[in-house]
């Protein structure tokens, strides 16, 4: 079974003294699928890494991509449009054009794990079906 990333949680993988740090790792480690990353949110991710952790944690994070560690996933003109529905079904809860993209991968590929340590919004959106998202890891409340 695999799982949708989204870029908090990535985040605290790489740095130590985000309160998720541990949980976020741990929850990787017992993963047995694929961990994907939707390739919309790659720019906030090298954002977060670069600014507040440096080009070392940038180069890790390629590294990890390059040993197959985690799956990209594209951004296609599909997902452009759910997003922009999903963006407006959802707009009290401004969710952004990343953790939308992340539902939307999610949707897509037929998942409903997202890895995430800002489980405000993603508590409140559902799936097409009406189902909520699983959100790892179990513990990363915000």
């Amino acid at each position: 079974m695999a799982l949708v990333a989204d870029s908090g949680a990535l985040y605290a993988l790489y740095d130590r003294r985000e309160r998720a740090h541990r949980a976020v790792r741990d929850a990787l480690a017992a993963e047995k699928g694929a961990i994907v990353i939707p390739m919309a949110i790659l720019g906030e991710l090298d954002y977060l890494l670069r600014v507040r952790l440096g080009a070392a944690a940038e180069q890790r994070f390629l590294e990890g991509i390059e040993r197959g560690v985690f799956t990209l996933a594209p951004f296609t003109v599909h997902d452009a449009t759910s997003c922009r529905n999903l963006l407006e079904r959802y707009r009290d809860l401004d969710l952004g054009l990343a953790d939308a993209s992340v539902i939307v991968t999610a949707e897509r590929l037929g998942l409903r794990r997202i890895l995430t340590v800002d489980e405000r919004d993603f508590r409140v959106v559902r799936t097409s079906r009406g189902e909520a998202f699983v959100l790892l890891p179990a513990d990363g409340k915000s």
